[in-house]
C-alpha cells in the first residue's frame, strides 16, 4: 500500500494482515461496502464522501475493498472519487489473508457476504450466460495497416482507437461486451453500462471495466495495460470449446486476489507475476499521442526508438553498429511518415541510412 494509507503489518509466519482501525470503523466500512454493492442514492453518495474525508476511514475502507473482489464496488468507488491519487486499491500478491480480530471483522463481512448474493460478481462463472443463450447483437472486425490508426464509434457509445498494425474482433450481446485484441494496440473510452460489463481479451488476460478508459498494447508477446481513467480489473480467461471457442462467452477464471488498476497506473500483464507502477500524466499523454498520429520521444536510447518506429512501417529498421544503441533521441514525429523520421534521425545524430526493399540500416557516418 502507498504511503498515504495507514501502515499494515504482515506477520510472514502466519500470513496475518493487521488493520490499524477500531471495530466501529471496520463495521462502518463494511456497511458502506454493502451500500455500494446495491447502489447509492445522491444523499448516500455525499455522506460517503464526507466519511471518506477522514484519513483513518478512507484507509480502512480501501484496505477492505482491496480484499474483496467486487468489480461493482470498484466501479461505484471510481465514480465517487474518480481523480484522487490517494484512493488507489493495491493488491498484495501471494498472501493468504486471515484476520487479526476475526470475530468483529467476520461479523461485518457476514452481512456483506449474505447481501452480495443479490449482486453480480462480474468475473464469476456462475453469472455467465449459458452458451446457447448468447447471441451477438452487434459484431465487428477492424484492422489497421502499418502506419495507420483508426477511431471507431461503437454501438454502445464507447469510443475505440486502433494504433498501427492492429486487429480486433468485437461482439456485443444483451449481457456482455467483448473486444478481442488479436495484435497491436487499442485505447478505449468505455460507455457506462453496469448490466453489460466490457472485457478486452488479449494473450489469455481479460481486462474488465464498466465505465472507464484504458490503453492495451499487445506486441511481440508483451501485454501492457495503462489505465487513464477509473478502475479496471484483470483476470485470466480461456475460450469455451463447447461454443466453438467463440469470443462471446469466454470462461473467466476467478482469482482470490484479482489484479486491480486505477487511473495513472500500468502493468506488464504478460509477466508471470505482474506488478503495478504509477505513470505520470505527462507520460500518459505522450504514450497516447499515437491517437493524433504522433510519436513523442524524450531522450530514449536509439535502440528503443528503433523498436517503436518499426511498428509504423513495413520495413525492418536495424542498427548497423552497436555503438549507436545508446544515443539519445528527443522530438515529435508523424507516425505516417517514417521516412521523414529516419531522415531527421540521420541529420541530428550524424548517422547514415542504407535502404533496401524491406530494410533500413542505420550506420555511423
Amino acid at each position: 500500500m502507498n504511503s498515504s494509507k495507514s501502515e499494515t503489518n504482515t506477520d510472514t509466519s502466519s500470513n496475518v494482515v493487521q488493520f490499524n482501525s477500531d471495530d466501529r470503523v471496520l463495521d462502518t466500512a463494511s456497511e458502506w461496502l454493502v451500500k455500494l454493492d446495491r447502489g447509492l442514492d445522491n444523499s448516500e453518495t455525499e455522506a460517503l464522501k464526507t466519511w471518506l474525508a477522514t484519513p483513518l476511514h478512507r484507509n480502512t475502507f480501501l484496505e477492505m475493498v482491496a480484499l474483496w473482489d467486487k468489480m461493482s464496488v470498484l466501479s461505484e468507488l471510481s465514480d465517487i472519487v474518480p481523480h484522487t491519487p490517494e484512493l488507489k486499491v493495491k493488491q498484495k500478491a501471494g498472501n493468504t489473508i486471515s484476520w487479526k480480530r476475526p470475530l468483529a471483522i467476520a461479523a461485518s463481512f457476514l452481512v456483506v457476504g449474505l447481501l452480495s448474493f443479490q449482486g453480480i460478481n462480474l468475473f464469476s462463472p456462475s453469472h455467465q450466460t449459458a452458451p446457447a443463450a448468447q447471441i451477438a447483437s452487434y459484431s465487428l472486425q477492424v484492422s489497421t495497416k502499418a502506419g495507420e490508426h483508426k477511431n471507431i464509434a461503437l454501438e454502445d457509445g464507447s469510443t475505440l482507437w486502433l494504433n498501427t498494425n492492429s486487429q480486433v474482433n468485437i461482439a456485443f450481446t444483451d449481457t456482455s461486451r467483448i473486444i478481442q485484441l488479436v495484435k497491436g494496440e487499442l485505447h478505449i473510452e468505455v460507455a457506462k453500462d453496469k448490466t453489460r460489463p466490457l472485457n478486452v481479451l488479449a494473450a489469455g488476460k481479460a481486462i474488465q471495466a464498466v465505465g472507464t478508459a484504458f490503453n492495451v498494447q499487445y506486441h511481440r508477446g508483451d501485454l501492457e495495460l495503462v489505465v487513464t481513467e477509473g478502475v479496471v480489473e484483470v483476470a485470466s480467461y480461456t475460450l469455451n470449446k463447447a461454443s466453438g471457442e467463440s469470443i462471446i462467452d469466454p470462461i473467466i477464471k476467478p482469482q482470490a486476489q484479482p489484479l486491480t488498476l486505477v487511473q495513472g497506473e500500468k502493468s506488464l500483464l504478460s509477466l508471470p507475476n505482474s506488478t503495478i507502477e504509477t505513470v505520470s500524466d505527462e507520460d500518459i499523454e505522450n504514450d497516447l499521442s499515437w491517437r493524433e498520429g504522433k510519436i513523442v520521444f524524450r531522450g530514449e536510447p536509439l535502440i528503443d526508438v528503433i523498436e517503436e518506429v518499426s511498428r509504423y512501417t513495413d520495413k525492418t529498421v536495424v542498427l548497423g553498429d552497436a555503438a549507436l544503441a545508446n544515443m539519445q533521441v528527443a522530438g515529435l514525429f508523424n507516425t505516417n511518415d517514417v521516412d521523414a523520421l529516419i531522415a531527421a534521425l540521420a541529420d541530428n545524430l550524424q548517422i547514415s541510412t542504407d535502404y533496401s526493399s524491406d530494410t533500413i540500416v542505420l550506420r555511423p557516418r
